[in-house]
């Protein structure tokens, strides 16, 4: 089957029979379909792109935090695997502590983490019109939270200012902690 043959009954199909049981999974297979038909297009191979034609499957997000059993179940297992599976691991447990999106702690620095004060300060993402961007948000640091940082203290090179830091001493990019996080959680959290 080729670019031209694929239409929005073949999408549909995909979406609500062939993959009705992994819903979400249906809605990822379906976006780097619509992907690859683009780049058809670009090339001339197709003419449009039926993926657009189909409503994508509702996905609810996640609105529970971790137990704490299993947050401290999971650093253990992340902390004995040892180097980048580590800071990833501690990336996650600091966003389940903080509460933080992804985008808004990779690019943490230490001067943001004011002990002294008791708070991290971090600029919040998905800020809306005249204050987009702009809006730093102070989290507390609990015992908890401070034991962490503790342990990234502990794991940092010395000359790196990042918090979440590869192992070029910078900053994880979102596709690179998403690799990270891919390979963790198929080797050894499973």
């Amino acid at each position: 089957m080729t670019t031209t043959d694929i239409d929005a009954t073949h999408v549909s199909r995909c979406l609500r029979i062939e993959r009705a049981a992994a819903p979400v999974r249906a809605n990822r297979e379906v976006a780097l379909l619509s992907n690859l038909i683009g780049l058809a297009i670009d090339r001339g191979e197709a003419k449009h792109n039926p993926c657009r034609e189909v409503r994508r499957n509702e996905e609810q997000p996640r609105t529970e935090a971790p137990e704490p059993e299993d947050l401290q179940a999971f650093a253990a297992l992340v902390a004995s695997l040892g180097s980048q599976k580590a800071v990833i691991g501690m990336a996650a447990e600091y966003a389940a502590l903080a509460g933080n999106r992804k985008v808004e702690f990779l690019d943490l620095s230490w001067p943001h983490i004011d002990e002294a004060a008791g708070v991290i300060r971090v600029k919040r993402a998905k800020q809306r019109g005249k204050n987009r961007g702009e809006v730093i948000e102070h989290i507390e640091i609990t015992p908890t939270l401070s034991e962490l940082v503790a342990r990234l203290r502990a794991a940092r090179q010395d000359d790196c200012l990042y918090v979440f830091s590869n192992r070029y001493a910078t900053h994880y990019s979102p596709a690179g902690s998403k690799t990270e996080w891919s390979k963790l959680m198929n080797n050894g959290w499973n």
